[in-house]
């Protein structure tokens, strides 16, 4: 099957810097869409780009929640006129690298949208639409070598009852600029594992009720905090913790 070229946007409105190790942009495209911008040259590796880039598709093409990715023009000119469009590395400025970077779809309406990286347990457990793609992002991570922790955020219209969870930032897939697939329990995990249980709709726990207690207890050595039982075999959270 012949490879079809993504044909780049311009870049026409620097929005606002954001939070993280790549020091990315909100930008207005072209298309009249919002992406957050990921330059060359970053802080982090220029690497990052095809990682996040390659990652995103193969999560997309799986029906996973991630954002569209775009290839985004940068001109001269809007880095020499915004002067916002730059790293700041041990307290010196840097103007970033015009050329081609890559853009991730803003994840809502900027206007109208509600946005959040964080929800309390409780409310993400009672009030996310789509909380078995934990389960399923897991999958990925674990195979395409996330050497981050799962980065997600929560949208809802102002409207909505619930929250929809999208997963973003597959920068460090192919475990950054390593480009190797090293063995670590931990990477790639979403930061509230109990989540990750309870959002397999009771599959894993299914599979799980056969075998003694004794044995995933035992096997991992403790049992994790805030896990209940209920006075009965371990829950399948035992069976994934990281021991």
């Amino acid at each position: 099957m012949q490879a079809q070229a993504v044909l780049p946007l311009s870049a026409v409105q620097q929005i606002r810097r954001m939070r993280g190790g790549s020091q990315s942009q909100l930008m207005r495209a072209s298309d009249g869409n919002y992406y957050i911008t990921k330059f060359q040259g970053n802080p982090q590796h220029t690497r990052v780009l095809a990682n996040e880039f390659l990652a995103s598709r193969l999560g997309s093409s799986l029906g996973l929640p991630m954002p569209e990715v775009a290839v985004l023009y940068v001109s001269d000119w809007l880095i020499e006129n915004t002067p916002e469009l730059r790293f700041d590395v041990a307290g010196l400025g840097t103007a970033c690298r015009s050329g081609l970077q890559l853009g991730s779809r803003y994840v809502a309406d900027p206007e109208k949208d509600m946005v959040f990286d964080y929800l309390p347990e409780s409310l993400m457990l009672k009030k996310t639409r789509n909380l078995q793609d934990f389960a399923r992002v897991l999958v990925l991570d674990k195979w395409a070598g996330n050497a981050d922790g799962r980065q997600v955020v929560f949208t809802k219209p102002a409207t909505a009852r619930k929250y929809s969870s999208t997963f973003i930032d597959q920068g460090y897939c192919f475990n950054c600029s390593e480009s190797n697939f090293p063995d670590s329990p931990l990477r790639g995990v979403f930061a509230r594992i109990l989540l990750i249980s309870t959002s397999a709709d009771g599959t894993l726990l299914s599979l799980s009720l056969a075998a003694p207690s004794r044995w995933t207890v035992q096997s991992f050595g403790r049992s994790p905090k805030g896990c209940r039982t209920n006075g009965g075999p371990a829950t399948a959270l035992l069976l994934i913790w990281p021991g």
